[in-house]
């Protein structure tokens, strides 16, 4: 028996093997959340700044991807290959998370579809801005509640920080850090207070929308004392004001409303409205209002959005840009447009400004991939967007899914190298560090092995073993 009990194999969850797979996934979790910080910190117009060409055409291939994104990938790498046994993490992707290793999976046939198709040109939009936020999510999702906390505390702060800047930007009309445009710079833009938009550390004031939206909601999950959240509610508000991004303010706060009405409603039907949640909707009435209006009507903080309520160039843009469709022809349709093109094509309908491009990701990931890859691209994006929604398990995640995509619709973000879905993965996997109102030692019991328990805590191993139990109490009298 016990050369048998010597050549059965071991299992992944040996003790040998824990404390091992411990410390690999706190690593991987701290150089992860390092990644995320240094997203933060350091834009890809810091970058530019520091003479590294990272969305400048050209030059070294190693340097078009941001710090965060070699970090990222160390982290996700741990995770599948350094757990004992090995290959245990790679298991773990694709039978506990099939929706995320499909993801992963198709953005890389993406990847070198457009490559094979279009060139090797625009390659590392993929990387920064699809793969590297799903090696983002293997590398964190392991993490404990508390390890998530983190993370959104992080993530609140370097917003509140951007805020903090984008107002002083406003008031001086100054970027703090040089905004880059592709070729472009701040030079050749419009600098007054009715076009001027703060970013703070962010690459670019719709990148600074998408992200504090975002954040938003993040904070709205999150467990803190009620004054605090209204101070850090207000100041968000304030921040999508200063960046001027009207669909991430618009949507963000049609979101935020209807979802007040439907709990407010709800409450009111089930007659179990919170006496908290009443005085935060009555101190959100009375307050915001008095200092929105002040703020624009004193300062030049969201003077864009107010002075741009309109169909300005920008809007107009963006109907210019659906003519690109006329010119297709039906390799296009099929494979693909190769850079060179692009820009001709961009040049028949007008559009050949530096500071002018296509303004709809999902136009430019079909000219980029054609039909034919621009269907898996959706399968792919979609499965991120199912895995993320069903891994939060909170409607606040899904409503951040529903916002982040309807403002990224409306900008070319995702269609370049852009950290919005990157911050996307970072705000729903630390939504999953506040679980739901469970108590913590009935939780803490229930999770630990049933044999480790006292007699009297365990769980009945059938409803037959318990029913002898419930027979004598019912037969008791007083």
């Amino acid at each position: 028996m016990r050369s048998l009990r010597l050549l059965a194999p071991v299992q992944p969850t040996d003790a040998r093997y824990r404390s091992t797979n411990v410390r690999v996934r706190r690593t991987a979790f701290f150089i992860a959340l390092t990644a995320i910080i240094l997203e933060f910190a350091i834009s890809g117009n810091t970058l530019e700044v520091m003479g590294i060409d990272y969305s400048s055409a050209g030059g070294n291939p190693l340097v078009k991807f941001h710090p965060a994104t070699y970090l990222v990938a160390i982290a996700a790498f741990m995770i599948l290959f350094m757990q004992r046994p090995g290959g245990v993490g790679i298991v773990r992707v694709f039978r506990q998370t099939p929706a995320l290793a499909g993801y992963i999976v198709l953005i890389l046939f993406c990847a070198f579809d457009s490559i094979l198709n279009v060139g090797i040109s625009g390659a590392a939009t993929y990387v920064e801005s699809y793969f590297s936020a799903g090696l983002l999510a293997i590398a964190i999702e392991p993490a404990t509640d508390r390890q998530k906390r983190l993370i959104a505390w992080w993530i609140i702060g370097f917003i509140v920080l951007s805020i903090i800047i984008s107002i002083g930007e406003s008031l001086t009309q100054t970027h703090l850090i040089p905004l880059h445009l592709g070729d472009a710079t701040d030079k050749p833009l419009k600098t007054d207070a009715d076009d001027f938009r703060g970013a703070g550390l962010f690459g670019h004031p719709l990148t600074a929308s998408v992200t504090t939206a975002m954040g938003l909601f993040v904070l709205l999950r999150m467990r803190m004392s009620g004054i605090l959240k209204g101070v850090l509610f207000t100041t968000f508000i304030i921040g999508l004001l200063s960046f001027g991004g009207r669909a991430a303010l618009l949507v963000t706060s049609v979101i935020v409303v209807i979802a007040t009405g439907v709990v407010l409603m709800r409450g009111m039907i089930r007659r179990d409205l919170s006496p908290g949640f009443v005085g935060a909707i009555a101190a959100a009435l009375i307050i915001l209002p008095p200092i929105l209006i002040l703020l624009l009507t004193s300062t030049d903080i969201g003077t864009r959005i107010a002075t741009h309520m309109y169909m300005d160039e920008s809007a107009d843009v963006r109907n210019l840009q659906w003519l690109v469709l006329d010119h297709l022809n039906m390799h296009d349709v099929l494979f693909g447009v190769p850079m060179q093109r692009m820009d001709i094509l961009k040049y028949q309908i007008g559009l050949a400004a530096d500071t002018t491009d296509i303004e709809n990701f999902w136009l430019l990931m079909f000219l980029n991939l054609g039909i034919i890859g621009f269907l898996i691209f959706l399968i792919s994006l979609g499965l991120l967007l199912l895995h993320l929604g069903r891994t939060t398990a909170h409607p606040l995640g899904w409503m951040l899914l529903l916002a982040a995509m309807i403002i990224d619709s409306t900008s070319n973000s995702l269609g370049r190298k852009s950290v919005d879905l990157f911050f996307m993965v970072a705000c729903m996997v630390a939504m999953t560090g506040f679980p739901r109102n469970v108590p913590r030692r009935a939780a803490a019991i229930w999770r630990q092995p049933q044999e480790q328990l006292p007699s009297g805590l365990r769980r009945p191993a059938n409803r037959l073993s318990a029913r002898p139990i419930y027979g004598k109490l019912a037969g008791l009298k007083p």
